[in-house]
């Protein structure tokens, strides 16, 4: 079972279509490193987060500039997204285990619209909170990068992607995949990046 899963969230990753991307080249990077297998990527050179707005949960406009001076682990998913199924337990099982963490440091937004082949799934704030109650996952934020722009802006082609963010507000890695939230060494590493990038 396992193994069937593993495979399918990969094929879904790799049949996920890149979306406009500003970088030239960083999309068929990021798609080449998931297509051998790697789930991160190190910046060899910090890149400023895109100053794009964000739907938050209550429906107000937000930018990740909003939060300016801490280091932070952004999470792009979609309520269909099938690996997204995996990493939102494991995730809001991670923040209900360490209360310890600054919540406003991992941020969730689910992307407008998911291309998988022939098929685009798209949803809106309401589709995002009704999913989230649904599944009863109390930690996870509903916001919503409308018109998949901060996705787009960072070249990311798959859900679930991570950016983590150091405090200068500079984008140090990318991950790809569902995270072992909960596990060693991540929680480990998840934990020091948070209290001292």
């Amino acid at each position: 079972m396992f193994r069937k899963l593993t495979t399918f969230s990969l094929a879904t990753l790799i049949a996920t279509p890149a979306f406009a991307c500003n970088m030239t080249g960083k999309d068929e990077l990021f798609m080449n490193l998931i297509r051998i297998g790697e789930r991160s990527y190190h910046e060899p050179v910090p890149l400023a987060a895109p100053d794009i707005a964000y739907t938050d949960t209550n429906g107000v406009q937000r930018s990740l500039k909003d939060h300016a001076g801490k280091s932070m682990i952004v999470t792009f998913w979609h309520p269909d997204c099938a690996g997204c199924k995996v990493d939102l337990p494991r995730l809001n099982t991670f923040l209900e285990q360490n209360p310890e963490v600054d919540k406003s440091q991992l941020l969730q937004i689910s992307i407008e619209e998911l291309n998988e082949g022939p098929y685009n799934e798209i949803v809106d704030r309401n589709d995002v909170r009704q999913f989230l109650q649904t599944k009863s996952f109390g930690n996870i934020d509903g916001n919503v990068d409308m018109g998949n722009k901060i996705f787009s802006a960072n070249c990311l082609i798959a859900t679930p992607s991570h950016l983590m963010i150091n405090s200068d507000g500079k984008i140090t890695d990318v991950l790809f995949g569902p995270l072992k939230w909960s596990e060693s060494p991540f929680v480990d590493i998840a934990k020091n990046y948070l209290a001292n990038y």
